[in-house]
């Protein structure tokens, strides 16, 4: 395990729609009753700019499983083979000359978003927002994207066999929205990208203990969902070395060792890169985004379970883009970014 490889340095920082159902009595409807982040001094943190809500607007769903183009998905078969990260900057460079300029500065946060990989953001939602994206999170119900077979099921009644819980309508989560959107968030995107991001998703899921082997992602990978691509993580629980942190490789995104289109051992990563493993332990409300190219993974937890959500930023559409559309629109965004998710 990675925590096992380098010294502990934790985080130092420290929504909920009534499910209603129907009774046919009087024809009437009743509602019942390895090295850790450290995020000491972070010199580009602001005040988040999203304030604590008493409830979470649900958003209508106008749409479901909307598919990738043909072209997206051909060109997805095209950029996974192309594995050298100076190559891919390259061609990243050339798309993003012929596409919108996004809206950018020059910051420490962008600086580092270049050379490590991975930017922190301790304490960037307030407990009362985590409490209530939480509890909306948990009326809606779970898929396992691996064996989906089991159907839906609700976050009380996960199957023993499930690693992953995914929550297919997350994207219906107004206040996600809001967060999509943050200011910090799309002006490193831009910056990294060189042009207007697309949000690509928004996805959300809950990660089990209980098992004793790792399961596809809990093993060390690379992401191949765009030429470019960022992915925004926020934790909605209490995340420490045995509930499964988020770890990754800082500066594995530029680097030229283990390229191959496989899981990676523990031991392959350890040799290749050392010191460089970052484990990501930290309270809920803390977020991250970082480079997935980058070697990364959900380590397996060991005891209780992980909330987390996760924004997909890209330079294009990809395969992984968000099968939902709901209604309405970015209003504060829409010169910042392009999304895939709202209805246009």
């Amino acid at each position: 395990m990675v925590g096992e490889w380098g010294n502990s340095v934790r985080w130092c920082y420290r929504g909920r729609p009534r499910c209603h159902r129907r009774w046919r009595r009087c024809g009437k409807r009743r509602a019942p009753a390895g090295n850790h982040c450290r995020l000491n001094e972070p010199a580009y943190q602001r005040p988040s700019r999203v304030n604590s809500m008493r409830t979470v607007a649900q958003l209508q769903v106008l749409r479901e499983g909307v598919k990738p183009t043909i072209p997206t998905r051909a060109w997805h078969r095209i950029q996974e083979r192309i594995r050298h990260p100076a190559l891919r900057r390259g061609i990243a460079r050339f798309i993003a000359s012929v596409r919108p300029r996004g809206v950018s500065s020059a910051s420490p946060a962008l600086n580092e978003l270049f050379a490590r990989g991975i930017v922190t953001f301790p304490k960037f939602i307030s407990d009362e927002s985590v409490l209530e994206l939480r509890d909306a999170l948990k009326a809606l119900p779970c898929f396992d994207p691996w064996a989906k077979e089991l159907g839906e099921f609700s976050h009380e009644n996960i199957p023993s066999r499930t690693h992953v819980a995914q929550i297919r309508l997350a994207p219906c989560v107004g206040l996600l929205h809001d967060l999509a959107s943050d200011p910090r968030i799309l002006d490193l995107a831009a910056g990294y990208f060189g042009c207007r991001p697309y949000l690509d998703s928004i996805q959300a899921w809950w990660s089990l203990s209980g098992h004793d082997q790792a399961e596809e992602a809990e093993n060390f990978h690379r992401d191949n969902d765009s030429i470019r691509f960022l992915k925004f993580f926020i934790y909605l629980t209490d995340v420490g070395e045995v509930n499964g942190p988020h770890v990754y490789v800082a500066g594995s995104h530029t680097s030229g060792k283990l390229l191959e289109r496989r899981r990676l051992t523990d031991e392959e990563v350890r040799e290749a890169f050392g010191s460089d493993v970052l484990c990501m332990t930290g309270r809920a409300g803390d977020a991250f985004i970082e480079d997935t190219y980058g070697i990364h993974k959900g380590q397996l937890p060991m005891a209780g379970r992980r909330l987390l959500v996760q924004f997909r930023y890209s330079l294009t559409e990809t395969i992984f883009r968000s099968p939902v559309i709901v209604a309405g629109s970015l209003q504060n965004a829409t010169d910042a970014m392009i999304s895939l998710i709202h209805d246009r």
